[in-house]
């Protein structure tokens, strides 16, 4: 009996916590607190269908339904204004949902891993971005209108099939991570130095035949992963980056020659072949 009664306990203990912090787990709790619903996360539910029951929720902030099967987004979903964070990786949209271009007042969105082979123009219209994830997509092109998200501050590129990318990214004077792992790219955009904020720079496992000189200005760079990322050498542009920390390589590339001055700060780390995980930053 006493278990019984503690299990109650549990369950009004989380609910009432859940009103007081606005806080879901599940659309029924929701739906029975509609007024006071800020976040409803709903993960690893093999859920494939969204109910169009969003717009129910006038204080909505943050969706998180991270590693489900949805597949289509619901018209509600549309007419939450208040939305700023939008989680839907690894699902299987199988598309970059044009009409998420209307939600300008979103700061954070992450299409992670949903099998989108293109990107619509429409996406510069998302002028409040703070962070963007498309990794783990079938990308090829980014869209030159992406230079017109002056508020993001991350970026994430990696495990897409970009050969190359728009000048234009590097009109992000705020961006602080750059993600560009695992891809095809053959160049980087001459005036990646002009990303003046960026402190961490991901450029691992890609064709890369040079790094421009203009990385001289990352005066921010904290850590560089350069991992099999297609460069025999590293310019010597980056000894003089003070604030530089971890630069990843593989054992072919030969690193840049460390100032004196900031050797004792400046840690090279050579990857063997075996070393999938290797950095505290991978995901």
């Amino acid at each position: 009996m006493k278990s019984f009664f503690a299990i109650l306990l549990f369950f009004a203990t989380a609910q009432l916590q859940a009103k007081e912090t606005g806080n879901y787990r599940s659309w029924a709790e929701a739906l029975a607190n509609k007024n006071e619903v800020r976040r409803i996360k709903i993960t690893f539910e093999s859920l494939d269908t969204i109910p169009d029951i969003l717009d129910q929720f006038p204080k909505l902030e943050e969706l998180n339904l991270n590693n489900n099967a949805v597949t289509k987004l619901p018209p509600s979903l549309y007419r939450c204004k208040k939305l700023k964070v939008l989680e839907l990786y690894r699902n299987k949209l199988g598309e970059f949902p044009e009409a998420l271009c209307g939600m300008t007042q979103l700061e954070e969105l992450s299409l992670g891993y949903n099998g989108i082979k293109e990107v619509p123009a429409c996406i510069g219209q998302l002028v409040n971005l703070k962070a963007l994830s498309l990794a783990g997509n079938e990308l090829e092109i980014l869209p030159p209108q992406v230079g017109n998200l002056q508020k993001l501050t991350a970026l994430r590129l990696n495990t897409n099939r970009f050969k190359h990318l728009p000048g234009e990214i590097t009109q992000l004077k705020k961006l602080e991570v750059l993600d560009l792992g695992n891809n095809y790219l053959e160049a980087l955009p001459e005036n990646i130095g002009n990303l003046s904020k960026l402190r961490f720079l991901y450029i691992n496992r890609n064709l890369l035949r040079s790094i421009p000189e203009s990385v001289a200005k990352l005066q921010n760079l904290q850590e560089l992963d350069a991992v099999r990322s297609g460069v025999m050498r590293l310019p010597n542009a980056f000894s003089d980056i003070w604030s530089l920390e971890h630069v990843y390589i593989d054992e072919r590339t030969v690193p840049f020659y460390q100032n004196p001055r900031f050797m004792w700060r400046q840690q090279i780390i050579v990857v063997g072949r075996e070393g999938n995980m290797y950095r505290p930053t991978q995901n």
